[in-house]
């Protein structure tokens, strides 16, 4: 996946597995946009942005924006959760910061 590094101003090619990786073990933020605003299974949240970080490695955080505003609600995940939450490949851009 492309990929645009913020901190170091270039595009990196990246996989799933070294996104997951860079945010756990070494304190980087992965912000998700996409093209289309998201919703909850139950209509409750909608958001046009993500931004995941890691509390210790093992924990990782959700955050959501809608339209360039950062929203309240927050999501924690487990790192086996990961595989089910963490969807970078479905974000018109990706970028590293």
């Amino acid at each position: 996946m492309k990929v645009n590094d913020v901190i170091q101003k270039c595009e990196k090619d990246l996989t799933w597995e070294d996104l997951v990786d860079l945010v756990a073990n070494h304190n980087r933020q992965v912000d998700l946009l996409f093209a289309e605003k998201q919703t909850d299974e139950d209509g409750y949240l909608s958001w046009d942005a993500e931004n995941w970080t890691s509390v210790d490695g093992k924990r990782f955080i959700r955050s959501y924006s809608l339209e360039g505003r950062t929203l309240s609600d927050f999501s924690g995940y487990n790192k086996y959760d990961m595989k089910g939450y963490f969807k970078p490949e479905t974000a018109k851009e990706i970028r590293l910061n």
